[in-house]
């Protein structure tokens, strides 16, 4: 599982994995200190850098967990296409066939959802379902939006 941020607010997701055979990774460019961190490694950069930075990552995940940062309306104001691209491409290497991008987002996040999801995501991702969760489900009196998006074979 590679899970995009470190903060200590998600300190609780190694043990909420409850497994001794799940790697838990985070990537975050600016960590905060070890005892704020729980996990079994960390990926010191962005995401659009993973390629660069970490090439033994391709195809190493099974899920990528993305909970407030693509789909927070903050990160897309500085993301101009080819940094939406890049990030995109870079949750593909370190994804495994099939894996599963769960993207959480904010209401507003862009001005048009379905033309950012269709022009960039869905090309490569098939949109699903997680356990009894579907895709599009909200929290939070409609506030937020889970997603699951299933890397497409050989992509």
């Amino acid at each position: 599982v590679v899970d995009v941020g470190a903060r200590g607010y998600n300190r609780v997701c190694k043990d909420i994995i409850n497994s001794s055979t799940t790697e838990y990774i985070q990537i975050e460019p600016f960590p905060p200190s070890r005892d704020e961190m729980n996990n079994d490694g960390l990926l010191e950069c962005y995401v659009q850098e993973i390629m660069d930075k970490y090439p033994n990552m391709k195809d190493g995940a099974d899920m990528v967990i993305d909970f407030g940062v693509f789909g927070w309306d903050a990160v897309q104001i500085g993301f101009k296409e080819e940094d939406i691209r890049k990030y995109v491409q870079n949750v593909l290497f370190v994804l495994k066939d099939g894996g599963c991008w769960a993207l959480k987002t904010d209401v507003g996040w862009v001005p048009d959802q379905d033309q950012l999801f269709n022009t960039y995501i869905l090309p490569y991702f098939d949109l699903g379902n997680f356990n009894n969760y579907k895709s599009g489900h909200s929290v939070k009196g409609n506030k937020f939006h889970f997603y699951f998006f299933y890397k497409k074979k050989g992509m």
